[in-house]
């Protein structure tokens, strides 16, 4: 456990935050800081590793924020490439590089999805394996 020393008027606004959610100031900063860390660059745990969940079911979430409104993202932005953050289409191009970059300067590693708007929502990618070709002769 951590202790941390908060101003009054911080802890007034936590308290009554609190009670309108039907919770404690601990649940309710507990939530409050997972979600600022999951908008932070990557985290390491304890190991050294990098915790991807967060940032793969954000991506997730944008893939499915962009199967949603295919429709009228296909009417808008067909054959270019979109970036997507909250559901929303951040920037749009026709070179993924320069988008890319665009994206990255703003947003910094915050997870974004980049994908071409195609007719299909979702691509299908053949991968042809040199050791499936030898073992087929």
């Amino acid at each position: 456990m951590i202790q941390v020393s908060l101003p009054e008027h911080t802890i007034g606004k936590l308290r009554q935050a609190a009670e309108r959610k039907g919770t404690d100031i601990s649940e309710l900063l507990d939530r409050a800081i997972e979600r600022y860390l999951a908008e932070e660059p990557a985290i390491h745990d304890q190991d050294g590793r990098v915790e991807q969940d967060e940032r793969i079911a954000q991506i997730e979430r944008e893939q499915q924020a962009y199967e949603t409104q295919h429709k009228r993202l296909l009417a808008k932005y067909d054959g270019q490439y979109i970036a997507m953050r909250k559901g929303k289409v951040v920037d749009y191009d026709t070179d993924s590089s320069a988008l890319w970059q665009r994206v990255h300067q703003r947003f910094g590693r915050q997870p974004i999805l980049i994908t071409p708007v195609l007719h299909e929502t979702r691509q299908t990618i053949v991968v042809r394996s040199p050791r499936l070709l030898e073992n087929a002769v």
